[in-house]
């Protein structure tokens, strides 16, 4: 009967209980096992009871055992050893001063260890519910803690400067989960409103400083009308149309051209908010060198299409130009 009933709450309590969460019917469970209890009054059967055959087994012993790490598991604050010290003790105080209750806890104990055998599905379906909760709580807790580092990652790059933004793109970039994927729009929106600022205050800061020292040079009206002249004198040759840039300069994605995937920046100025260093072509493929000594290669470059690649790591991407 004892075997039924131990069997029964295992099977409903586990079985029946929601996936990753330890919840009551777990609970339930696990306290109405009985191989702690047992195995200590087995121990202490064996010191005071005077029986005629050993009752502690290593099988009951091991139940106990696990019994114990699964009241750990749902309890913190009681530790495994502990759970089994304390029925240890409970059981050798009970039987050390009432020899009557002998016969009781020896039917008891061989009532528990006839369970061990069935048991054994149904302790490892508790370990397992047990475990997938573990799993399910630490992965919430990643997951929480991944969403706060990516909120306070945007919040320093809203108050952020250009540099600062520009280093923090990337890392904005491994957010869009978090972030949302519009998220790296608004901020190379923000990266180029920054830029322009900064080119505005370089421009005036360069004419203040022209204007400057021309107020400091001397007039000389001969040389003041004489470069009047040549400059006001037509051009001999037309003016030369500025080379456009390489073919590869422009905005690229992963995806279909539409810019929703990841972006990539492509110019000749700054790569990353590294500055470039220097840029080899060879027909279709281009070399590219940052000041910071990292390279990476354009290959197969037209104008819609081309690869990414990067000798140092093997990466390699397959690009499309935002349309």
């Amino acid at each position: 009967m004892m075997r039924k009933l131990l069997i029964a709450a295992a099977t409903c309590a586990v079985l029946s209980g929601a996936a990753h969460a330890v919840d009551d019917k777990t609970r339930d469970a696990v306290q109405a096992l009985r191989f702690t209890k047992a195995n200590a009054y087995a121990k202490a059967i064996d010191l005071y009871c005077f029986a005629d055959h050993p009752f502690a087994s290593q099988p009951l012993a091991d139940a106990a055992l696990q019994e114990a790490e699964f009241r750990e598991e749902i309890n913190q604050d009681e530790k495994a050893a502990d759970v089994i010290a304390d029925a240890d003790r409970s059981a050798a105080e009970h039987l050390k001063v009432d020899q009557s209750a002998c016969a009781p806890a020896a039917s008891f104990v061989d009532g528990v260890a006839a369970t061990i055998e069935g048991a054994k599905q149904h302790m490892a379906a508790i370990k397992q519910t047990l475990a997938d909760a573990k799993a399910a709580e630490e992965k919430a807790a990643k997951a929480e803690k991944r969403n706060e580092t990516c909120h306070e990652l945007q919040s320093r790059a809203e108050a952020a400067d250009l540099e600062g933004l520009l280093s923090y793109r990337m890392q904005l970039l491994d957010c869009a989960d978090v972030l949302g994927v519009d998220n790296i729009g608004k901020v190379d929106a923000q990266i180029e409103k920054l830029r322009a600022e900064q080119k505005a205050d370089d421009d005036a800061k360069q004419k203040q400083a022209a204007d400057a020292k021309a107020a400091e040079a001397a007039p000389d009206a001969k040389k003041a009308a004489d470069v009047a002249a040549i400059m006001a004198k037509p051009a001999d040759k037309p003016a030369v149309k500025p080379a456009s840039g390489p073919t590869f300069v422009g905005k690229w994605d992963q995806l279909d051209g539409n810019c929703r995937g990841r972006l990539w920046d492509l110019n000749t100025r700054i790569y990353d908010g590294t500055p470039v260093r220097n840029i080899e072509r060879n027909g279709n493929d281009y070399r590219v060198e940052l000041r910071d000594g990292y390279a990476f290669v354009l290959q197969n470059v037209t104008r819609t299409t081309l690869t990414w690649y990067s000798p140092e790591s093997g990466d390699s991407f397959s690009l499309k130009r935002c349309r």
